[in-house]
Protein backbone atom coordinates (compact mmCIF):
# COMPACT_ATOMS: atom_id res chain seq x y z
CA UNK A 1 0.00 0.00 0.00
CA UNK A 2 3.60 5.34 -2.39
CA UNK A 3 3.77 9.95 -4.85
CA UNK A 4 5.05 13.45 -5.12
CA UNK A 5 3.33 15.60 -7.72
CA UNK A 6 0.18 17.28 -6.59
CA UNK A 7 -1.59 19.17 -9.31
CA UNK A 8 -3.60 17.45 -12.03
CA UNK A 9 -3.40 20.47 -14.30
CA UNK A 10 -1.36 23.60 -14.25
CA UNK A 11 1.77 23.86 -12.16
CA UNK A 12 3.59 20.60 -11.31
CA UNK A 13 4.30 19.75 -7.71
CA UNK A 14 8.02 20.06 -8.13
CA UNK A 15 7.54 23.79 -8.44
CA UNK A 16 5.55 23.94 -5.23
CA UNK A 17 7.94 21.57 -3.47
CA UNK A 18 10.59 24.19 -4.01
CA UNK A 19 8.74 26.35 -1.50
CA UNK A 20 8.57 23.39 0.93
CA UNK A 21 12.28 22.74 0.92
CA UNK A 22 13.59 26.27 1.11
CA UNK A 23 14.81 26.41 -2.50
CA UNK A 24 13.39 29.86 -3.24
CA UNK A 25 15.94 32.53 -3.91
CA UNK A 26 14.49 35.22 -1.68
CA UNK A 27 11.99 35.91 1.07
CA UNK A 28 9.82 37.74 -1.46
CA UNK A 29 9.58 34.73 -3.77
CA UNK A 30 8.87 32.49 -0.77
CA UNK A 31 6.02 34.74 0.34
CA UNK A 32 4.67 34.86 -3.19
CA UNK A 33 4.78 31.07 -3.43
CA UNK A 34 3.00 30.71 -0.08
CA UNK A 35 0.34 33.21 -1.15
CA UNK A 36 -0.13 31.33 -4.42
CA UNK A 37 -0.52 28.00 -2.59
CA UNK A 38 -3.07 29.54 -0.22
CA UNK A 39 -4.98 30.87 -3.18
CA UNK A 40 -4.99 27.40 -4.74
CA UNK A 41 -6.41 25.93 -1.57
CA UNK A 42 -9.17 28.53 -1.57
CA UNK A 43 -9.94 27.52 -5.14
CA UNK A 44 -10.09 23.86 -4.11
CA UNK A 45 -12.47 24.66 -1.27
CA UNK A 46 -14.70 26.58 -3.67
CA UNK A 47 -14.74 23.64 -6.11
CA UNK A 48 -15.07 20.92 -3.41
CA UNK A 49 -11.67 19.47 -4.28
CA UNK A 50 -9.18 17.98 -1.83
CA UNK A 51 -5.52 16.96 -1.85
CA UNK A 52 -4.57 14.42 0.79
CA UNK A 53 -1.19 12.81 1.53
CA UNK A 54 -1.56 9.09 2.19
CA UNK A 55 1.97 7.84 2.74
CA UNK A 56 3.14 5.12 0.40
CA UNK A 57 2.29 4.27 -3.19
CA UNK A 58 0.64 0.92 -4.00
CA UNK A 59 3.47 -0.17 -6.26
CA UNK A 60 1.55 -3.29 -7.33
CA UNK A 61 -1.36 -1.15 -8.44
CA UNK A 62 -5.04 -1.05 -7.52
CA UNK A 63 -6.13 -4.63 -8.02
CA UNK A 64 -8.75 -5.15 -5.31
CA UNK A 65 -8.51 -8.95 -5.57
CA UNK A 66 -5.10 -8.87 -3.88
CA UNK A 67 -6.57 -7.27 -0.76
CA UNK A 68 -3.40 -5.26 -0.20
CA UNK A 69 -4.64 -1.67 -0.17
CA UNK A 70 -6.46 -1.46 3.13
CA UNK A 71 -8.76 1.51 3.31
CA UNK A 72 -7.93 2.61 -0.25
CA UNK A 73 -10.26 -0.14 -1.43
CA UNK A 74 -13.16 2.00 -0.22
CA UNK A 75 -12.34 4.80 -2.65
CA UNK A 76 -12.79 2.88 -5.90
CA UNK A 77 -14.56 -0.34 -4.98
CA UNK A 78 -17.63 -1.68 -3.22
CA UNK A 79 -17.35 -4.54 -0.77
CA UNK A 80 -20.24 -6.85 0.05
CA UNK A 81 -20.36 -5.70 3.68
CA UNK A 82 -18.45 -3.18 5.78
CA UNK A 83 -17.76 -2.50 9.42
CA UNK A 84 -19.99 0.12 10.99
CA UNK A 85 -18.95 2.76 13.52
CA UNK A 86 -19.40 0.29 16.42
CA UNK A 87 -17.30 -2.42 14.71
CA UNK A 88 -20.39 -4.40 13.77
CA UNK A 89 -21.36 -5.09 10.14
CA UNK A 90 -23.66 -3.32 7.72
CA UNK A 91 -24.59 -3.86 4.09
CA UNK A 92 -22.59 -2.27 1.31
CA UNK A 93 -23.10 -3.94 -2.06
CA UNK A 94 -25.01 -6.73 -0.29
CA UNK A 95 -28.64 -6.48 0.75
CA UNK A 96 -28.50 -9.38 3.19
CA UNK A 97 -27.26 -12.91 3.87
CA UNK A 98 -28.29 -16.18 5.45
CA UNK A 99 -26.37 -19.16 6.77
CA UNK A 100 -27.48 -22.76 6.30
CA UNK A 101 -28.28 -25.03 9.23
CA UNK A 102 -24.99 -26.88 8.81
CA UNK A 103 -23.20 -23.48 8.75
CA UNK A 104 -21.34 -24.38 5.57
CA UNK A 105 -23.34 -22.39 3.01
CA UNK A 106 -23.49 -18.60 3.15
CA UNK A 107 -26.00 -17.10 0.71
CA UNK A 108 -25.48 -13.41 -0.05
CA UNK A 109 -27.89 -11.25 -2.01
CA UNK A 110 -26.67 -8.06 -3.70
CA UNK A 111 -28.44 -4.91 -4.82
CA UNK A 112 -29.60 -4.66 -8.43
CA UNK A 113 -28.92 -0.95 -8.93
CA UNK A 114 -25.11 -0.91 -8.60
CA UNK A 115 -23.02 -0.08 -11.66
CA UNK A 116 -19.32 -0.08 -12.38
CA UNK A 117 -17.84 3.22 -13.47
CA UNK A 118 -17.80 2.00 -17.09
CA UNK A 119 -21.60 1.82 -16.94
CA UNK A 120 -21.94 -1.97 -16.73
CA UNK A 121 -24.17 -3.46 -14.06
CA UNK A 122 -22.64 -5.25 -11.06
CA UNK A 123 -23.85 -8.86 -10.95
CA UNK A 124 -23.36 -11.94 -8.84
CA UNK A 125 -20.95 -13.24 -11.51
CA UNK A 126 -18.61 -10.34 -10.70
CA UNK A 127 -18.65 -11.34 -7.04
CA UNK A 128 -17.86 -14.94 -7.94
CA UNK A 129 -15.06 -13.84 -10.26
CA UNK A 130 -13.55 -11.55 -7.60
CA UNK A 131 -13.41 -14.21 -4.91
CA UNK A 132 -12.25 -16.97 -7.23
CA UNK A 133 -9.48 -14.73 -8.57
CA UNK A 134 -8.38 -13.78 -5.06
CA UNK A 135 -8.42 -17.40 -3.92
CA UNK A 136 -6.34 -18.59 -6.89
CA UNK A 137 -3.85 -15.72 -6.69
CA UNK A 138 -2.93 -16.39 -3.07
CA UNK A 139 -3.79 -12.85 -2.00
CA UNK A 140 -2.98 -11.65 1.48
CA UNK A 141 -6.46 -12.61 2.69
CA UNK A 142 -6.97 -16.21 3.81
CA UNK A 143 -9.77 -17.76 1.72
CA UNK A 144 -8.81 -21.38 2.30
CA UNK A 145 -12.13 -22.00 4.06
CA UNK A 146 -13.99 -21.49 0.76
CA UNK A 147 -14.80 -24.68 -1.14
CA UNK A 148 -16.83 -23.19 -4.00
CA UNK A 149 -18.61 -20.00 -5.08
CA UNK A 150 -21.69 -20.00 -7.31
CA UNK A 151 -23.96 -17.32 -8.76
CA UNK A 152 -27.50 -18.78 -8.56
CA UNK A 153 -28.92 -15.72 -10.33
CA UNK A 154 -27.87 -12.14 -11.10
CA UNK A 155 -28.21 -11.00 -7.49
CA UNK A 156 -27.47 -14.11 -5.42
CA UNK A 157 -24.15 -15.74 -4.55
CA UNK A 158 -23.59 -18.99 -2.63
CA UNK A 159 -20.34 -19.47 -0.77
CA UNK A 160 -19.84 -23.11 0.24
CA UNK A 161 -17.24 -23.57 2.97
CA UNK A 162 -15.10 -26.60 3.70
CA UNK A 163 -15.26 -25.89 7.42
CA UNK A 164 -17.45 -23.82 9.69
CA UNK A 165 -16.09 -20.33 10.04
CA UNK A 166 -18.18 -17.81 11.99
CA UNK A 167 -15.78 -14.98 11.11
CA UNK A 168 -16.57 -15.36 7.41
CA UNK A 169 -18.34 -12.00 7.43
CA UNK A 170 -14.93 -10.38 7.76
CA UNK A 171 -13.91 -12.08 4.51
CA UNK A 172 -17.07 -10.77 2.87
CA UNK A 173 -16.21 -7.24 4.01
CA UNK A 174 -12.62 -7.27 2.76
CA UNK A 175 -12.37 -7.64 -1.02
CA UNK A 176 -13.42 -4.90 -3.42
CA UNK A 177 -15.60 -6.33 -6.19
CA UNK A 178 -14.03 -6.12 -9.66
CA UNK A 179 -15.76 -6.40 -13.07
CA UNK A 180 -15.29 -9.77 -14.74
CA UNK A 181 -15.73 -8.22 -18.20
CA UNK A 182 -12.96 -5.64 -17.74
CA UNK A 183 -10.41 -7.48 -15.65
CA UNK A 184 -7.09 -8.00 -17.44
CA UNK A 185 -3.35 -7.46 -16.98
CA UNK A 186 -3.85 -3.68 -17.17
CA UNK A 187 -6.59 -3.52 -14.56
CA UNK A 188 -4.23 -2.75 -11.68
CA UNK A 189 -3.17 0.48 -13.44
CA UNK A 190 -6.67 1.51 -14.53
CA UNK A 191 -9.10 0.13 -11.96
CA UNK A 192 -12.84 0.04 -12.54
CA UNK A 193 -15.06 -0.30 -9.51
CA UNK A 194 -18.50 0.55 -8.17
CA UNK A 195 -17.34 2.60 -5.19
CA UNK A 196 -17.88 6.28 -4.38
CA UNK A 197 -15.04 7.51 -6.61
CA UNK A 198 -14.09 6.91 -10.21
CA UNK A 199 -10.42 6.44 -11.10
CA UNK A 200 -9.12 9.23 -13.36
CA UNK A 201 -5.35 8.81 -13.59
CA UNK A 202 -2.28 7.49 -11.82
CA UNK A 203 0.93 9.40 -12.39
CA UNK A 204 3.29 6.79 -11.00
CA UNK A 205 5.66 8.14 -8.40
CA UNK A 206 3.51 11.23 -8.16
CA UNK A 207 -0.26 11.11 -7.60
CA UNK A 208 -3.60 9.40 -8.06
CA UNK A 209 -6.62 11.47 -9.07
CA UNK A 210 -10.21 10.39 -8.53
CA UNK A 211 -13.53 12.08 -9.21
CA UNK A 212 -16.87 11.55 -7.52
CA UNK A 213 -18.84 8.67 -9.02
CA UNK A 214 -22.13 10.30 -9.97
CA UNK A 215 -23.73 6.87 -10.43
CA UNK A 216 -22.77 5.61 -6.98
CA UNK A 217 -25.71 3.89 -5.29
CA UNK A 218 -24.79 5.11 -1.80
CA UNK A 219 -24.45 8.59 -0.32
CA UNK A 220 -22.76 10.75 -2.94
CA UNK A 221 -19.29 12.08 -2.04
CA UNK A 222 -19.22 15.74 -1.08
CA UNK A 223 -15.62 16.10 -2.27
CA UNK A 224 -15.90 16.15 -6.06
CA UNK A 225 -12.23 15.61 -6.88
CA UNK A 226 -9.90 13.69 -4.61
CA UNK A 227 -6.16 13.81 -5.30
CA UNK A 228 -4.03 11.41 -3.28
CA UNK A 229 -0.34 12.20 -3.05
CA UNK A 230 2.32 10.00 -1.54
CA UNK A 231 4.70 11.89 0.73
CA UNK A 232 6.50 11.01 3.93
CA UNK A 233 5.31 12.58 7.18
CA UNK A 234 7.74 15.51 7.26
CA UNK A 235 7.20 16.53 3.63
CA UNK A 236 3.44 16.21 3.94
CA UNK A 237 3.42 18.23 7.16
CA UNK A 238 5.31 21.04 5.42
CA UNK A 239 2.98 20.88 2.42
CA UNK A 240 -0.09 21.39 4.62
CA UNK A 241 1.60 24.41 6.18
CA UNK A 242 2.24 25.99 2.79
CA UNK A 243 -1.22 25.16 1.45
CA UNK A 244 -0.01 22.75 -1.24
CA UNK A 245 -1.99 19.88 0.28
CA UNK A 246 -4.93 19.85 2.65
CA UNK A 247 -4.70 16.77 4.89
CA UNK A 248 -1.93 14.48 6.13
CA UNK A 249 -1.32 12.02 8.94
CA UNK A 250 1.24 13.09 11.53
CA UNK A 251 2.68 11.76 14.78
CA UNK A 252 1.98 12.94 18.30
CA UNK A 253 5.18 14.99 18.48
CA UNK A 254 4.15 17.17 15.56
CA UNK A 255 0.62 17.55 16.84
CA UNK A 256 1.53 20.05 19.56
CA UNK A 257 2.96 22.55 17.10
CA UNK A 258 0.51 25.25 16.08
CA UNK A 259 0.09 25.66 12.34
CA UNK A 260 -1.66 28.76 11.00
CA UNK A 261 -4.61 27.85 8.84
CA UNK A 262 -4.67 24.23 9.97
CA UNK A 263 -5.92 22.11 12.87
CA UNK A 264 -5.06 18.79 14.48
CA UNK A 265 -7.66 16.02 14.28
CA UNK A 266 -7.20 13.25 16.84
CA UNK A 267 -9.03 9.98 16.03
CA UNK A 268 -9.41 7.10 18.47
CA UNK A 269 -7.58 3.95 17.47
CA UNK A 270 -7.42 0.25 18.20
CA UNK A 271 -3.89 0.13 16.75
CA UNK A 272 -2.14 -1.61 19.59
CA UNK A 273 1.55 -2.28 20.25
CA UNK A 274 2.69 -5.18 22.39
CA UNK A 275 5.61 -7.50 23.06
CA UNK A 276 5.04 -11.14 22.16
CA UNK A 277 6.98 -13.66 24.24
CA UNK A 278 8.29 -17.02 23.01
CA UNK A 279 6.30 -19.45 25.14
CA UNK A 280 8.22 -22.70 24.75
CA UNK A 281 11.56 -23.78 26.20
CA UNK A 282 14.52 -24.05 23.86
CA UNK A 283 15.45 -27.18 21.96
CA UNK A 284 12.77 -27.73 19.30
CA UNK A 285 12.01 -26.52 15.80
CA UNK A 286 8.67 -25.06 14.70
CA UNK A 287 6.74 -26.56 11.79
CA UNK A 288 8.27 -23.98 9.44
CA UNK A 289 11.77 -25.20 10.30
CA UNK A 290 12.87 -22.21 12.36
CA UNK A 291 14.26 -22.67 15.86
CA UNK A 292 11.67 -22.34 18.61
CA UNK A 293 11.78 -21.44 22.26
CA UNK A 294 13.43 -19.24 24.84
CA UNK A 295 14.38 -20.40 28.35
CA UNK A 296 13.80 -16.95 29.85
CA UNK A 297 10.51 -15.76 28.33
CA UNK A 298 8.98 -19.24 28.64
CA UNK A 299 9.03 -18.72 32.42
CA UNK A 300 5.68 -17.29 33.55
CA UNK A 301 7.24 -15.21 36.32
CA UNK A 302 9.29 -13.26 33.75
CA UNK A 303 6.24 -12.50 31.63
CA UNK A 304 4.03 -11.53 34.55
CA UNK A 305 6.73 -9.39 36.15
CA UNK A 306 7.17 -7.39 32.96
CA UNK A 307 3.41 -6.96 32.56
CA UNK A 308 3.29 -5.69 36.14
CA UNK A 309 6.30 -3.38 35.90
CA UNK A 310 5.71 -1.48 32.64
CA UNK A 311 4.28 2.01 33.12
CA UNK A 312 2.02 2.20 30.10
CA UNK A 313 0.77 5.68 30.92
CA UNK A 314 4.36 6.89 30.79
CA UNK A 315 4.61 5.54 27.23
CA UNK A 316 1.35 7.27 26.28
CA UNK A 317 2.52 10.58 27.73
CA UNK A 318 6.17 10.41 26.70
CA UNK A 319 6.32 8.49 23.42
CA UNK A 320 2.85 9.20 22.00
CA UNK A 321 2.81 12.71 23.48
CA UNK A 322 -0.62 11.96 24.94
CA UNK A 323 -2.15 10.88 21.61
CA UNK A 324 -3.13 7.38 22.63
CA UNK A 325 -4.35 5.22 25.47
CA UNK A 326 -3.08 2.52 27.80
CA UNK A 327 -3.56 -1.07 26.65
CA UNK A 328 -3.27 -4.14 28.86
CA UNK A 329 -5.30 -6.57 26.72
CA UNK A 330 -4.78 -5.45 23.11
CA UNK A 331 -8.57 -5.37 22.79
CA UNK A 332 -9.73 -2.11 24.33
CA UNK A 333 -12.74 -0.55 22.55
CA UNK A 334 -13.61 -3.85 20.91
CA UNK A 335 -17.01 -5.38 21.73
CA UNK A 336 -15.46 -8.83 22.21
CA UNK A 337 -13.07 -7.73 24.98
CA UNK A 338 -13.53 -9.33 28.41
CA UNK A 339 -13.09 -6.25 30.55
CA UNK A 340 -12.40 -8.38 33.63
CA UNK A 341 -9.03 -9.27 32.11
CA UNK A 342 -7.82 -5.66 31.98
CA UNK A 343 -5.12 -4.65 34.44
CA UNK A 344 -6.21 -1.83 36.72
CA UNK A 345 -3.95 1.16 37.35
CA UNK A 346 -2.59 -0.40 40.54
CA UNK A 347 -1.83 -3.68 38.74
CA UNK A 348 0.80 -2.21 36.41
CA UNK A 349 3.60 0.37 36.78
CA UNK A 350 4.40 -1.45 40.03
CA UNK A 351 8.12 -2.20 40.10
CA UNK A 352 8.13 -3.49 43.67
CA UNK A 353 5.39 -6.02 42.95
CA UNK A 354 7.21 -7.07 39.77
CA UNK A 355 10.38 -7.76 41.76
CA UNK A 356 8.35 -9.84 44.22
CA UNK A 357 6.87 -11.89 41.36
CA UNK A 358 10.39 -12.63 40.12
CA UNK A 359 11.65 -13.55 43.59
CA UNK A 360 8.66 -15.81 44.23
CA UNK A 361 9.36 -17.46 40.88
CA UNK A 362 12.92 -18.27 41.90
CA UNK A 363 14.67 -15.42 40.05
CA UNK A 364 17.36 -13.76 42.21
CA UNK A 365 20.47 -11.67 41.59
CA UNK A 366 22.99 -13.84 43.42
CA UNK A 367 26.12 -12.29 41.88
CA UNK A 368 25.02 -8.64 42.26
CA UNK A 369 25.42 -7.78 38.57
CA UNK A 370 21.94 -6.26 38.33
CA UNK A 371 20.49 -9.22 36.40
CA UNK A 372 18.43 -11.88 38.15
CA UNK A 373 19.05 -15.54 37.39
CA UNK A 374 17.45 -18.90 38.03
CA UNK A 375 19.15 -22.30 37.92
CA UNK A 376 22.16 -20.72 36.26
CA UNK A 377 20.07 -18.97 33.59
CA UNK A 378 20.45 -15.18 33.37
CA UNK A 379 17.22 -13.23 32.79
CA UNK A 380 18.36 -11.91 29.44
CA UNK A 381 16.73 -11.99 25.98
CA UNK A 382 16.47 -10.04 22.74
CA UNK A 383 13.57 -7.82 21.69
CA UNK A 384 13.23 -7.58 17.91
CA UNK A 385 11.38 -4.71 16.26
CA UNK A 386 10.91 -3.27 12.78
CA UNK A 387 11.14 0.34 11.67
CA UNK A 388 7.95 2.35 12.03
CA UNK A 389 6.29 5.20 13.86
CA UNK A 390 6.92 5.03 17.63
CA UNK A 391 8.32 1.48 17.60
CA UNK A 392 11.88 2.16 18.69
CA UNK A 393 10.80 4.57 21.42
CA UNK A 394 8.22 2.14 22.79
CA UNK A 395 10.80 -0.66 22.75
CA UNK A 396 13.30 1.51 24.64
CA UNK A 397 10.79 2.19 27.42
CA UNK A 398 10.21 -1.55 27.72
CA UNK A 399 13.98 -2.15 27.92
CA UNK A 400 14.40 0.48 30.63
CA UNK A 401 11.71 -0.87 32.93
CA UNK A 402 12.97 -4.43 32.41
CA UNK A 403 16.41 -3.31 33.56
CA UNK A 404 14.86 -1.74 36.66
CA UNK A 405 13.53 -5.12 37.82
CA UNK A 406 16.68 -7.05 36.92
CA UNK A 407 15.91 -8.29 33.40
CA UNK A 408 18.31 -7.49 30.55
CA UNK A 409 16.57 -6.92 27.21
CA UNK A 410 18.73 -6.30 24.15
CA UNK A 411 17.11 -4.38 21.31
CA UNK A 412 17.64 -5.39 17.68
CA UNK A 413 16.08 -3.69 14.67
CA UNK A 414 15.16 -6.03 11.83
CA UNK A 415 13.16 -6.08 8.62
CA UNK A 416 10.21 -8.47 8.24
CA UNK A 417 12.46 -10.63 6.07
CA UNK A 418 15.38 -10.84 8.48
CA UNK A 419 13.19 -11.25 11.54
CA UNK A 420 11.91 -14.66 10.42
CA UNK A 421 14.92 -16.73 11.48
CA UNK A 422 14.40 -15.72 15.11
CA UNK A 423 10.67 -15.00 15.23
CA UNK A 424 9.87 -18.07 17.36
CA UNK A 425 12.78 -17.76 19.79
CA UNK A 426 13.08 -14.04 20.56
CA UNK A 427 10.53 -11.54 21.82
CA UNK A 428 9.04 -9.34 19.08
CA UNK A 429 7.37 -5.93 19.26
CA UNK A 430 4.24 -6.23 17.12
CA UNK A 431 1.50 -3.85 16.06
CA UNK A 432 -2.01 -5.30 15.81
CA UNK A 433 -5.64 -4.24 15.88
CA UNK A 434 -7.82 -5.32 12.96
CA UNK A 435 -11.26 -4.79 14.45
CA UNK A 436 -11.98 -8.45 13.77
CA UNK A 437 -12.36 -11.00 16.60
CA UNK A 438 -10.80 -13.76 14.51
CA UNK A 439 -7.51 -11.92 15.00
CA UNK A 440 -7.49 -13.81 18.32
CA UNK A 441 -7.12 -16.96 16.22
CA UNK A 442 -4.01 -15.48 14.57
CA UNK A 443 -2.58 -14.42 17.92
CA UNK A 444 -3.23 -17.42 20.14
CA UNK A 445 -4.33 -20.57 18.28
CA UNK A 446 -1.83 -23.33 19.02
CA UNK A 447 -2.19 -25.43 15.83
CA UNK A 448 -1.13 -22.54 13.55
CA UNK A 449 2.09 -21.76 15.47
CA UNK A 450 5.11 -22.00 13.21
CA UNK A 451 2.88 -22.63 10.23
CA UNK A 452 2.29 -20.94 6.88
CA UNK A 453 2.30 -17.38 8.25
CA UNK A 454 5.34 -17.07 10.51
CA UNK A 455 4.04 -14.11 12.53
CA UNK A 456 0.73 -15.79 13.35
CA UNK A 457 1.20 -16.98 16.95
CA UNK A 458 4.91 -16.41 16.48
CA UNK A 459 5.61 -17.18 20.13
CA UNK A 460 4.17 -20.69 19.68
CA UNK A 461 1.65 -20.34 22.51
CA UNK A 462 -0.42 -23.48 23.02
CA UNK A 463 -3.18 -23.75 25.62
CA UNK A 464 -5.79 -26.45 25.03
CA UNK A 465 -8.52 -24.39 26.71
CA UNK A 466 -7.80 -21.50 24.34
CA UNK A 467 -7.73 -23.80 21.31
CA UNK A 468 -11.09 -25.27 22.34
CA UNK A 469 -12.65 -21.81 22.77
CA UNK A 470 -11.39 -20.74 19.34
CA UNK A 471 -12.72 -23.93 17.74
CA UNK A 472 -16.12 -23.24 19.28
CA UNK A 473 -16.02 -19.57 18.22
CA UNK A 474 -15.25 -20.46 14.61
CA UNK A 475 -17.87 -23.22 14.68
CA UNK A 476 -20.59 -20.73 15.65
CA UNK A 477 -23.17 -19.55 13.14
CA UNK A 478 -22.05 -15.93 13.19
CA UNK A 479 -20.01 -13.37 15.09
CA UNK A 480 -22.69 -12.77 17.75
CA UNK A 481 -22.98 -16.45 18.59
CA UNK A 482 -19.18 -16.70 18.73
CA UNK A 483 -18.81 -13.77 21.13
CA UNK A 484 -18.91 -15.74 24.44
CA UNK A 485 -16.08 -17.99 23.27
CA UNK A 486 -13.88 -15.09 22.10
CA UNK A 487 -14.38 -13.54 25.54
CA UNK A 488 -13.81 -16.74 27.51
CA UNK A 489 -10.38 -17.47 26.06
CA UNK A 490 -9.08 -14.14 27.35
CA UNK A 491 -8.91 -15.40 30.93
CA UNK A 492 -6.01 -17.54 29.67
CA UNK A 493 -4.45 -15.22 27.08
CA UNK A 494 -4.45 -12.06 29.20
CA UNK A 495 -1.81 -10.75 31.60
CA UNK A 496 -3.91 -12.28 34.39
CA UNK A 497 -3.61 -15.67 32.72
CA UNK A 498 -0.64 -17.07 30.81
CA UNK A 499 0.58 -13.62 29.69
CA UNK A 500 1.86 -14.58 26.22
CA UNK A 501 1.95 -10.84 25.45
CA UNK A 502 2.78 -7.65 27.25
CA UNK A 503 0.33 -5.23 25.64
CA UNK A 504 1.41 -1.61 25.96
CA UNK A 505 -0.50 1.19 24.21
CA UNK A 506 -3.08 2.08 21.59
CA UNK A 507 -1.67 4.80 19.32
CA UNK A 508 -4.28 7.28 18.08
CA UNK A 509 -4.31 8.29 14.43
CA UNK A 510 -3.54 12.00 14.26
CA UNK A 511 -4.04 14.27 11.25
CA UNK A 512 -3.15 17.82 10.32
CA UNK A 513 -5.94 19.31 8.19
CA UNK A 514 -6.62 22.70 6.69
CA UNK A 515 -9.16 24.81 8.54
CA UNK A 516 -12.63 24.04 7.26
CA UNK A 517 -11.98 20.41 6.42
CA UNK A 518 -14.23 17.86 8.15
CA UNK A 519 -13.67 14.07 8.30
CA UNK A 520 -17.29 13.49 9.27
CA UNK A 521 -17.61 10.64 11.76
CA UNK A 522 -14.77 8.21 11.01
CA UNK A 523 -14.66 4.67 12.35
CA UNK A 524 -12.31 3.80 15.20
CA UNK A 525 -9.02 3.34 13.37
CA UNK A 526 -7.44 -0.13 13.24
CA UNK A 527 -3.81 -1.05 12.66
CA UNK A 528 -2.84 0.48 9.31
CA UNK A 529 -5.86 2.80 9.34
CA UNK A 530 -9.27 2.87 7.67
CA UNK A 531 -9.57 6.59 7.18
CA UNK A 532 -11.22 6.20 3.75
CA UNK A 533 -14.05 4.05 5.09
CA UNK A 534 -16.29 7.11 5.42
CA UNK A 535 -14.82 9.10 2.53
CA UNK A 536 -18.32 10.10 1.36
CA UNK A 537 -18.68 12.11 4.59
CA UNK A 538 -15.55 14.20 3.99
CA UNK A 539 -16.31 17.83 3.26
CA UNK A 540 -15.29 21.47 3.40
CA UNK A 541 -17.41 23.29 5.98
Amino acid sequence: MKLKKILAVGMALMLSVGSLTGCSSSNDSSKASSKESTSKREERIKNNELIVAIGSEPEAGFDATTGGHGSLTRVFFSTLFKRDKELGFENDLATGYKVSDDKLTWTVTIRDDAKFTDGEKVTAEDVVFTYETAKKSGSEIDLTMIDSITATNDTTVEFKLNRTYSAFMERLAYLGIVPKHAYDENFKDNPIGSGPYEFVQWDKGQQVIAKANENYYGDKPQIKQLTMVFLDTDAAYSAVQTGDIDVCQINGNLADKKVDGAKVIDIDSIECYGVEFPMQAEGKKAKDGYDMGNNVTSDEAIRKALNTAVDRQKIVDGVLNGYGTVSTTGLEQMPWEDKDTELSKDEYANVDEAKKILADGGWKDTDNDGIVEKDGQKAEFKLLYTEGEYRQEIALEFVNVAKEIGISVNLEVRTWDTILDDIHKEAVLFGFGSGDPSELYNLYYGPIAGGTVAWDNAGCYNNENVNEDIDKALDATDENEALPYWKDLQKYTSAKGDAPYCWLVNANHVYLAADGFDFGNPVVQPHGGRIFDNVTEWSWK
